[in-house]
């Protein structure tokens, strides 16, 4: 898509109700990037078992704003099978986002995304992308980490999918 000024004023808004966001709610936050184009923040959480972090990009290209997270450990390879099966089980149940596994090095990330096509987002809508990533990395990292250590099966793993954990 072509970058316009358009497009470029529209990220740059988002972006300013993104960071009014992040310090109304008084949550600590690093700007990583922010260009015309591009902006990046970094928040740090620890959920009830493992750190996660966050990475918030805006798009102007793209007119998205995307949330990823990356889990803080990689799959060993001889996992790999299973943790695919895992993701594709956690994927199933989700509402909103989605883990991906990088069947090469063994990252799984979690992946959030809205588009502001011709519009802003509410303050409101920014904090869902927020707040529902945290949660669902919360619900999902530890149980990841478990299948990879050996700490849980597969089958255990997928029985805990059908009880609504």
């Amino acid at each position: 898509m072509a970058l316009t000024p358009e497009r470029i004023e529209l990220a740059q808004k988002n972006f300013s109700i993104l960071i009014a966001m992040l310090e109304k709610k008084q949550l600590k936050y690093t700007i990583e990037e922010n260009r015309q184009d591009f902006s990046h923040v970094c928040i740090r959480f620890t959920g009830n078992d493992l750190p996660m972090t966050l990475h918030l990009l805006v798009r102007a290209d793209r007119q998205l704003v995307s949330v990823f997270s990356p889990m803080p450990f990689l799959i060993d390879e001889a996992h790999r099978n299973e943790a695919a099966i895992a993701v594709t089980a956690a994927n199933h149940g989700l509402s909103n986002g989605s883990f991906d596994l990088n069947m090469q090095d063994g990252s799984i990330r979690f992946r959030l995304t809205t588009a502001f096509m011709e519009t802003t987002l509410s303050p409101a809508l920014l904090e869902y992308l927020l707040y529902v990533s945290a949660d669902t990395i919360d619900r999902y990292n530890d149980r990841f980490m478990m299948l990879n250590n050996g700490e849980m099966d597969l089958q255990t793993f997928l029985s805990s999918e059908h009880k609504g954990c």
